[in-house]
């Protein structure tokens, strides 16, 4: 069984001193109680259940097949083969080094580039993990040409062009977050934490679901964009928002599910060719709640090919190889700082997209 649900969720068996057990999945009742209005429909999570009398092997090959018909987004079509310029330089973006990528991948038979992290920010500049996020606009220092100049240099190179966006987040050292220190979830008589220098912006507020779409929609209207890496790296840690009443907090994690996926259904309906992977710090969103909006997920941050035999193992029982994004990464591993010849990188990131 798979619980069908991106937000807070609760899997629990319950084993007593008869024959039976017994399978409880659905939205976490801790810290969600819901008040219906009246006539209003409240609907639950979906579970899928399969059997299989050829094992859990047989099970695996049923979540797969029905996955790609049904519930992934773009699940019957082939994937592009691309380079992600993360490990390659992480915030180090230049315009010279992206054009030397895009013509790497190129010259390889890949088929996309992928710009990661440390495209932007005016007044703060993304050079660390720490500044920037809210601020979507072009560090024309570092591209001065603009992400229309890198789509015309994929265009010549034959590729197409992908792009690093955030779009649930905000640092506290932004221009968004200076002007709108109300847009992110806090408790307004405690100091909020910022675990990763970033907050979690409210998306039960109209104003701030508006702003991620128009956001989206300018970036991808704007520009011929192939791919886009969706990351969200920050859980929500500070438990209140400005948005709802006093009565209804504990709908927090509710909304901002339901606010998080008007976005992703109206971006969707809009760019249905558009490739997304989910990326949620490392693998942190990898559900079936999620995923028919996203075309693939992130597994995991770790990129060594030994544990990725593990990780992409189990993993596979629930979902197909196709929607599992893995890289052929650097020797020695900027993780593990474990080295592992090319040809075994090749083969497990293979198992994946």
């Amino acid at each position: 069984a798979a619980l069908c649900y991106g937000g807070n969720y609760k899997l629990r068996i319950d084993t007593d001193e008869s024959e039976f057990h017994h399978f409880y999945a659905g939205i976490n009742e801790d810290n969600s109680v819901y008040h219906l209005k009246s006539g209003e429909v409240f609907k639950t999570p979906e579970l899928v259940l399969t059997y299989s009398d050829e094992g859990l092997s047989g099970g695996s090959r049923n979540f797969h097949r029905w996955a790609r018909a049904y519930k992934l987004a773009n699940g019957d079509k082939l994937r592009k083969i691309l380079l992600n310029s993360w490990e390659g330089v992480y915030f180090k973006i230049n315009e010279s080094g992206m054009k030397q990528m895009m013509a790497d991948i190129s010259s390889m038979g890949g088929e996309l580039f992928v710009m990661d992290d440390g495209w932007f920010g005016d007044k703060y500049p993304r050079k660390t993990d720490r500044t920037s996020l809210g601020d979507w606009m072009v560090d024309k220092e570092k591209l001065p040409s603009g992400i229309g100049g890198l789509i015309d240099e994929t265009k010549r190179q034959g590729i197409r062009f992908g792009i690093w966006i955030e779009p649930e987040m905000v640092n506290p050292k932004a221009e968004l977050y200076a002007k709108h220190p109300d847009w992110i979830y806090h408790f307004d008589t405690r100091e909020s934490d910022t675990s990763r220098e970033q907050y979690v912006l409210d998306l039960t507020k109209n104003e701030v679901k508006a702003f991620v779409l128009e956001m989206l929609d300018n970036l991808l209207s704007n520009h011929e964009i192939d791919y886009i890496k969706w990351d969200a790296n920050m859980s929500i840690l500070n438990h209140g928002s400005n948005y709802l009443t006093k009565d209804n907090q504990s709908h927090m994690y509710i909304e901002f599910h339901r606010g998080f996926e008007k976005i992703c259904q109206r971006i969707r309906a809009k760019y249905p060719d558009l490739t997304i992977q989910a990326c949620a710090s490392g693998g942190g969103r990898v559900n079936y709640g999620i995923l028919p909006y996203f075309d693939e997920f992130w597994v995991s941050d770790n990129t060594d090919a030994l544990r990725r035999i593990y990780m992409q193992w189990g993993t596979s029982y629930f979902f197909p190889a196709i929607a599992m994004a893995s890289h052929i990464s650097a020797a020695p591993n900027h993780q593990t700082f474990r080295t592992i010849p090319l040809k075994y990188r090749i083969d497990v990131a293979m198992s994946g997209r």
